[in-house]
């Protein structure tokens, strides 16, 4: 039977204290007339005996008190990282990474056991110990955070709400005959003031090979997002500004001509029609007007007008087309005007974060199920920058 390290303590204490009355014995024999030589030679192999059984007593409590410690050191090491940080950032990252992995590799005991502990640790939710409430606050995050692969995110309205109906105007004057013409009140009879947003399924995914998988949280963390963020924003950049969108996504382009329908401003060239089609916007459209349009046509444009000066090229766009301009590769014909009159929106409780496996090419990924729509709530608030087609 294994003795505890309290028993070892108590035998090598009752051991010592045996040992020490043995030494006061031999010392009083010692110097004791009357006492025989064999007398003190029995006490001092009952001496030298207890003397044998106290350090291999001793040695076994040494052993045991340092296995203790070691087992404690992996105890405590383990508890500590199991602990979530107290830095929201941090905690947030680890959280990302257990659920990431665990996600990806379901039949892996370890991710599982880890995202467990995590899981158990949050504590945000009551029902699901947060393994709910941390896909919508990722979600959260690939919505909101700004980049520069989807320029429009910056200039049209971004939402996360479920089943959204807005007016396709946001204000209204009681008794005023303002909007009772033109070209925005025909469109509202057309199209009725009102927009209910649509769900349409996307699918994106991350592709994550084991040395991402096994490395740090914050590399997984930031690998993960960053791809499934790019995919989306190519997705809905690819939609808003599609020639030849998928049937029912229509609408979600500026350049569809079934039901958005643009009006197109024409030029001479591209210089005199993105200046006539911002001048033919309404009023109400003009202090927030913005261009969209391709760098390669904004340096063609230049060439023509420039005529080998180089001042112009150090021009800000803005003061030389008289709105700012934003530049996007996928703009093949420029877009004029307010654009906090469309909109993108997510409904984030639906997305959907599961395992992929392409077995082709023996990758796995981590894919997002999202559902989104693009409206634009009033064609009447853009133009379509088009060149004249020369005079014969």
């Amino acid at each position: 039977m294994k003795l505890s390290v309290y028993q070892l303590n108590t035998n090598v204490l009752d051991l010592g204290q045996s040992l020490q009355d043995v030494n006061d014995q031999i010392a009083e024999k010692a110097n004791d007339p009357a006492s025989s030589v064999d007398d003190i030679k029995a006490l001092q192999t009952k001496r030298d005996a207890l003397q044998t059984r106290f350090d291999a007593a001793k040695e076994q409590l040494d052993r045991a008190k340092e296995q203790q410690k070691a087992e404690l050191t992996d105890i405590n090491k383990k508890a500590q990282s199991k602990k979530l940080p107290d830095d929201p950032k941090e905690r947030m990252i680890k959280m990302e990474a257990a659920w990431i992995r665990k996600t990806v590799r379901p039949d892996n005991a370890s991710f599982q056991e880890k995202w467990n502990d995590i899981k158990q640790e949050m504590k945000d939710d009551s029902a699901t110990n947060g393994g709910k409430l941390l896909p919508i606050n990722v979600s959260n995050q690939l919505v909101s955070e700004p980049f520069a692969t989807n320029p429009l995110r910056q200039m049209e309205t971004v939402s996360t709400i479920t089943n959204l109906i807005l007016p396709r105007i946001a204000f209204d004057i009681a008794d005023d005959s303002f909007i009772n013409d033109g070209d925005i009140a025909k469109e509202m009879d057309l199209k009725g003031d009102q927009i209910t947003f649509e769900r349409h399924m996307l699918k994106v995914r991350a592709g994550i090979s084991d040395t991402v998988l096994l490395g740090t949280d914050t590399g997984l963390v930031q690998y993960v997002n960053n791809a499934l963020a790019s995919a989306l924003q190519l997705k809905e950049r690819n939609m808003a500004l599609g020639t030849s969108n998928p049937t029912g996504l229509e609408h979600m382009s500026f350049y569809d001509t079934t039901t958005v329908k643009i009006k197109k401003v024409s030029g001479k060239d591209l210089f005199h029609a993105i200046r006539k089609a911002l001048a033919d916007l309404d009023d109400a459209f003009q202090d927030n007007a913005q261009v969209l349009m391709t760098r390669s046509d904004y340096y063609d444009m230049l060439d023509s007008l420039a005529n080998n000066s180089a001042t112009l090229y150090q021009a800000q766009p803005e003061s030389i087309l008289g709105a700012p301009v934003v530049f996007t590769s996928a703009a093949t014909t420029p877009v004029v005007g307010d654009f906090s009159f469309a909109q993108l929106n997510y409904e984030i409780s639906g997305a959907l974060y599961e395992q992929y496996k392409d077995y082709q090419k023996g990758m796995n990924y981590f894919q997002l199920t999202a559902w989104f729509d693009h409206q634009i709530k009033l064609a009447s608030a853009f133009r379509l920058a088009t060149v004249s087609a020369p005079s014969k």
